[in-house]
C-alpha cells in the first residue's frame, strides 16, 4: 500500500469516527430538547395535566 493510500484510508476512518460521535451528541441533544418541550407543555397547559392525571388514574386503578 502506498503512502497516499494509507493517508486516504486513515482520513476516511477518522472522519467516520467523528461523524459517529457527532451523531451520538446530536441524538442526545434532540432527546433532551424533546424532554424539555414535553415538561414545558405539561407545566403550562392545564388540559394536558388533566389528561395525564386521568391516564395515570387508569393505570393505578
Amino acid at each position: 500500500m502506498s503512502k497516499a493510500e494509507q493517508i486516504i484510508a486513515n482520513n476516511t476512518r477518522a472522519s467516520r469516527s467523528k461523524q459517529g460521535f457527532l451523531g451520538q451528541r446530536g441524538r442526545i441533544a434532540l432527546l433532551t430538547l424533546i424532554a424539555l418541550l414535553m415538561l414545558f407543555v405539561y407545566f403550562t397547559q392545564p388540559d394536558v395535566r388533566a389528561t395525564f392525571a386521568s391516564w395515570t388514574s387508569l393505570l393505578s386503578g
